[in-house]
């Protein structure tokens, strides 16, 4: 029996370690230490196509467009260590009087009903974005959790960094003003603005 037992377990490892690798549950290793944003130099930054509508919790959706302001997505769970404090200095760093007009979103793979209860027993504020078809994903991958992407006015990716994000480091605070005070790109005449 023992040898059915030990062969039984090395495949349940084996197919775990497969599971594991193949799905999206790399999540910051514990220990690591938030970083402030890092923003990419405005010559390296590519050009990001969003156009998708993704649902809101707690009711309602969002249509993401890239382009018009910066936007800051946030892909996050709530079953990841320190994802209260993580969350909740979002939503307390999104409502800055100098970060006025940048729009702050976090986005989340589970299931409705458990992002609801957590979104509503943690009091926030902020839009928490459910992508479980993958529609964002498709245009910016996320390799791990957290991972944050930051788009400027023009529409160009602008931050694209993995692990805990320091809200409140002076050097977040400087990239996300920086961005915001960016002049907005030059629109061709009669081209409407995105929302």
């Amino acid at each position: 029996m023992r040898p059915r037992v030990a062969i039984a377990t090395l495949i349940l490892l084996a197919t775990s370690s497969i599971a594991v690798r193949s799905q999206l549950w790399t999540v910051a290793r514990p220990g690591e230490r938030p970083r402030p944003l890092a923003l990419i130099a405005a010559a390296a930054r590519r050009p990001v196509t969003l156009g998708m509508t993704l649902p809101a919790v707690p009711i309602g959706s969002r249509r993401l467009e890239a382009g018009g302001g910066v936007l800051l997505l946030h892909y996050w769970a709530p079953w990841e260590q320190g994802s209260r404090a993580e969350a909740a200095g979002l939503d307390s760093l999104r409502r800055l009087p100098a970060l006025q007009g940048l729009t702050t979103l976090v986005v989340c793979f589970d299931p409705f009903p458990s992002v609801t209860r957590f979104v509503a027993r943690q009091r926030l504020r902020l839009s928490v974005l459910l992508d479980g078809r993958g529609d964002l994903r498709a245009v910016l991958p996320c390799p791990s959790l957290p991972y944050t992407y930051v788009v400027d006015r023009a529409g160009r990716l602008a931050v694209a960094q993995p692990g805990d994000v320091d809200w409140w480091a002076p050097g977040t605070l400087a990239t996300l003003a920086a961005l915001l005070a960016e002049p907005a790109p030059a629109r061709p005449e009669g081209r409407p603005r995105p929302l």
